[in-house]
């Protein structure tokens, strides 16, 4: 499990943080969270907040990421913008990272490419294209399991309680 760095961080106020558990499986665009985000679970989609996010051992994230902070225990997969990042000795990032201060445990995996943010603070954006064609894989996979969606892809939310096994296997990184 992730823990939060504390040295400077104002408090903010919120409603608490938002955890996703083991065994659960989000798809979609996750924002305008109240207070920081666990994931223990896995997330395939678009995180955007102002608060912080952790990606426990065994989550999974793969998407696009905004948020102040970042820390990884477990796998993140995609792009992510963000003030500092923590990759602790069981995390792994793959993809490409924009941010002021990136920190590697040893055991700690980086693979990809990073950049350091401009002094303006957080002004990455993700573009439009990228977002579609995210949203576009998350509808592709939907179609392909045989459920249904409902609403708009890009904020659509799917929760599944337990990960069948053929996608667990397949998910197994």
């Amino acid at each position: 499990m992730g823990i939060f760095k504390s040295g400077g961080a104002k408090t903010r106020t919120g409603s608490g943080k938002t955890i996703i558990a083991t065994g659960c499986k989000i798809s979609g665009e996750i924002k305008d969270l109240d207070g920081p985000l666990h994931i223990d679970g896995r997330v395939d989609g678009i995180v955007e907040t102002e608060y912080d996010v952790s990606i426990g051992d065994k989550g999974i994230l793969k998407g696009l990421i905004k948020a102040k902070n970042v820390v990884v225990s477990g796998v993140l997969e995609g792009k992510v913008a963000c003030e500092s990042i923590d990759i602790l000795s069981t995390g792994k990032l793959l993809g490409e990272v924009i941010c002021g201060e990136l920190m590697i445990e040893a055991g700690g995996k980086f693979i990809g490419e990073s950049r350091e943010l401009t002094e303006g603070g957080l002004i990455v954006s993700f573009p439009e294209a990228e977002r579609m064609r995210l949203a576009n894989q998350l509808a592709s996979q939907f179609a392909s399991s045989g459920e249904k969606l409902t609403g708009n892809t890009q904020t659509e939310v799917k929760i599944e309680e337990k990960v069948s096994k053929a996608n667990a296997e397949k998910d197994n990184v």
